[in-house]
């Protein structure tokens, strides 16, 4: 396809380098290679200086390289004019999240359905690594999880929270005065959890929550409705992540205190994969969610309400 040599040939002219623009493009450096070779043989022009490394582009590949830039610059106008004038939109936007993401979905739901009615959302909760299968295996088409540290997988990644755990506990509880508390200390706590195989945790929570002392008490459960109803009576306590504070704002039977960061602390955010062709529906909803107005109301709804947590 003309269009993806093309973009072959903008990544190596971006990177000046083979394998650096074959990561860029998520192929193989070996794949990259053949299409600009093909690209050559289709156009009858040498392209690229030949050499072990890249040493930069001939004559003829600079005016190919001009054409692939321009192209790539119309393609995204002719975009950006569709969206502008297109407000029909129709199908299914299926969309993978973390269990602990669920609080605060609307927030992005709700503005992209109101931009665009006849779209259908399909919203399913997994675990991480499902998730990142999911976006490779074309199962989702945006995501809300841990984002990947090599950016360049996505198409478009914004990050929106570093993941923070907070106790949740009775309304004046022994931690009210503390305003905080260490991991050791819940070691010791009778506690109702939800279970490892819910990847609501990161693996280091699970480590430090498994040698809890003996005799202290434990629920499993995968219902949240459960496991508010066991905090609620001041026998157990839970542990969960931050937008934990999304249920309990304003709360006269809950509270959360913080509890210290751990070292797999990841970053949460939305994601769009490389897609051939792009989704427009995912692109859609990654520019409405990130922008401005929207952000701007995330941020606000996610800051800890003082009646909810203490710092």
């Amino acid at each position: 396809m003309l269009a993806r040599k093309l973009e072959y040939l903008i990544a190596l002219a971006k990177e000046g380098h083979f394998a650096r623009a074959a990561s860029a493009c998520h192929v193989s450096q070996p794949a990259l290679s053949a299409g600009i070779q093909q690209l050559e043989h289709e156009l009858g022009v040498q392209i690229v200086k030949r050499g072990q490394r890249f040493q930069g582009f001939t004559e003829q590949g600079d005016i190919v390289l001009n054409w692939a830039q321009r192209m790539e610059m119309d393609c995204k106008n002719l975009r950006q004019e569709l969206r502008d004038r297109s407000n029909h939109l129709a199908g299914t936007l299926r969309i993978g999240v973390l269990n602990s993401t669920t609080p605060f979905l609307s927030i992005f739901t709700i503005p992209f359905s109101q931009r665009f009615p006849e779209v259908n959302l399909k919203v399913m909760h997994h675990n991480p690594f499902d998730i990142q299968q999911g976006l490779e295996d074309f199962a989702f088409d945006v995501a809300i999880s841990y984002l990947d540290d090599k950016p360049r997988r996505y198409r478009f990644s914004h990050s929106l929270y570093t993941q923070e755990y907070y106790l949740l506990t009775r309304k004046r509880s022994r931690f009210s005065p503390q305003g905080s508390v260490s991991w050791e200390d819940v070691k010791g706590l009778p506690l109702c959890l939800f279970p490892a195989e819910t990847h609501v945790f990161g693996t280091e929570v699970y480590e430090t929550l498994g040698g809890a002392h003996p005799g202290v008490a434990r629920v499993e459960t995968n219902a949240m409705m459960i496991l508010l109803d066991h905090v609620r009576t001041g026998n157990w306590a839970s542990i969960l992540p931050k937008p934990v504070l999304f249920m309990i704002a304003g709360s006269d039977e809950f509270e959360a205190v913080p509890l210290p960061l751990t070292a797999d602390a990841g970053a949460i955010g939305i994601a769009v994969p490389h897609r051939e062709p792009e989704s427009y529906l995912a692109e859609a909803f990654f520019e409405i969610a990130t922008s401005s107005d929207v952000l701007g109301k995330f941020h606000e709804f996610f800051q800890p309400s003082p009646a909810a947590t203490h710092r």
